[in-house]
């Protein structure tokens, strides 16, 4: 059995680490591959029990959380008044 790896933005994966990421099981993205799919359709696609547990496909498994860096290096956090930390 040969090795097959996926180059997916950037970098290279086994399809068993593009299921573990996207959720879609390993069986089911090789046989959408097979079918003609794109990788991406193939990975961001739920698979219909995904969409019965709520798993929505507006959000790719690599896009993460969307929160992005800027929001967390930057808080932006100011008080007012005296008593808004009592000591």
């Amino acid at each position: 059995m040969r090795t097959v790896l996926y180059s997916y933005r950037g970098q290279r994966w086994l399809i068993a680490e593009l299921a573990d990421i996207s959720g879609v099981p390993a069986p089911t993205l090789h046989k959408r591959l097979v079918a003609g799919w794109t990788l991406e359709q193939a990975i961001a696609t739920p698979t219909p029990k995904q969409r019965r547990r709520g798993v929505v496909s507006n959000l790719g498994a690599f896009e993460g959380t969307g929160g992005g860096s800027t929001a967390q290096e930057n808080p932006n956090i100011t008080f007012s008044g005296s008593d808004a930390c009592p000591q």
